[in-house]
């Protein structure tokens, strides 16, 4: 006994058009998408060797060293200015215990009325220089 089988495939094509002699032809959905992400050569139907200039993943890969270069910048930048605003704070502390023990900033002569002012009149700073 004989059987006659029937096999239906539906193939999903786009077209392309080659850059040398014009000629429009067809390749598998899939195959071109391939082509665009990773790159590699195909060829149209009288010969000519195609390829896409830049792959989807090269461009991608070079956006994410751009973003990654511009991170490690800011983080530098970032650190820098951490450093100085440490820097300043240790600078104004040193600076307010100086004044509070009634030293000039300036020329560094000690003056007893200006630390008995401060003690007498202000000792919440005293205690938050502290801090």
């Amino acid at each position: 006994m004989t059987r006659l089988l029937t096999v239906n495939t539906s193939i999903a094509l786009e077209t392309e058009e080659c850059c040398a002699c014009g000629v429009l032809f067809a390749m598998p959905a899939s195959l071109r998408q391939k082509l665009s992400r990773e790159g590699g050569t195909f060829y149209c139907p009288n010969g000519h060797g195609q390829h896409y200039t830049e792959p989807e993943v090269e461009v991608l890969k070079q956006e994410l060293r751009r973003a990654q270069n511009r991170v490690n910048t800011l983080e530098y930048q970032l650190n820098g200015a951490l450093d100085d605003l440490a820097e300043k704070k240790k600078e104004m502390r040193k600076m307010k215990r100086r004044t509070n023990a009634g030293l000039c900033p300036y020329c560094r002569r000690h003056f007893i009325n200006v630390e008995r002012h401060i003690h007498t009149k202000h000792p919440e700073e005293l205690d938050v220089q502290r801090a």
